[in-house]
């Protein structure tokens, strides 16, 4: 029985593909605008996401921290601590293919299974960053909503308030353009057990529930957001009212003595 490590991290919010693929000189054994795939002994692998994540599978970790260091220079990215996400691979000629919580055991392995499981815990590490984002934004919805709820008005106006908004919609945007959970990666499309491992790994990981969770807390955060800008917009109308009201309260009261004087 072999067993091979499979670990994932989150980089940041965007990967320059292109700076990493000149600037890295490991074996690149599979390159596309939005993944690179490098090979460093066999069946060690990294795989490279443009939205941010990394994924290894059997490579030491010394290695790796040799590798996220040379990206980060590479992109002069500040150096902290990243999330991760272990998942294991357990090679066992002799015994039936089965997927636990931490695991899966398959009694083989190549280059295509390598990469769906990567798939995988790349778009599952990819969730929790993006979850994470969203619980930030909940959290600052909460804060002025218990400013409403406690003193009858809040702090978030103007520009601020906009910039929130464009930082929500622009986070609904990344999380539709990089994950796909929905879709099974092409290269499971004519391969039963690949399509079926990608199946089970995800319904393991609950991308699904986790995606659907996500998506959830950014429609709170949107709907919210959308509230304390008709109250602003309501709060400005009202003033420009009262403005107008009183302007014309003094042209009145001007003509009026203009008529006695």
């Amino acid at each position: 029985m072999r067993r091979i490590s499979t670990i994932g991290y989150h980089l940041g919010d965007r990967l320059d593909l292109k700076l990493i693929k000149n600037g890295l000189t490991f074996d690149c054994i599979y390159t596309d605008p939005t993944e690179l795939i490098y090979q460093t002994d066999e069946f060690c692998y990294f795989y490279i996401f443009d939205y941010g994540s990394i994924v290894f599978l059997g490579v030491e970790k010394a290695e790796q921290t040799q590798i996220i260091n040379a990206i980060r220079q590479i992109l002069k990215i500040d150096s902290k601590e990243l999330m991760s996400e272990n998942f294991d691979i357990e090679i066992n000629p002799d015994a039936d293919y089965h997927i636990f919580f931490d695991r899966v055991v398959l009694n083989e392995i190549n280059t295509d299974i390598a990469k769906i499981i990567m798939l995988n815990i790349a778009q599952s590490i990819a969730l929790d960053y993006f979850t994470e984002q969203s619980n930030l934004l909940l959290a600052t919805t909460r804060q002025f909503s218990s400013e409403l709820e406690e003193r009858g008005r809040f702090s978030l106006k103007g520009k601020k308030l906009l910039q929130s908004i464009g930082k929500t919609l622009n986070l609904k945007i990344r999380i539709a353009e990089n994950l796909y959970i929905f879709d099974s990666p092409r290269l499971s499309w004519n391969d039963e057990f690949l399509n079926k491992l990608n199946d089970d790994l995800s319904l393991e990981l609950d991308l699904r529930i986790r995606h659907k969770s996500l998506q959830e807390n950014l429609r709170i955060v949107k709907e919210n957001l959308d509230i304390f800008k008709e109250i602003t917009q309501h709060s400005h109308s009202s003033a420009l009212e009262w403005i107008i009201i009183i302007l014309i309260a003094v042209e009145i009261v001007n003509m009026f003595l203009e008529k006695i004087f």
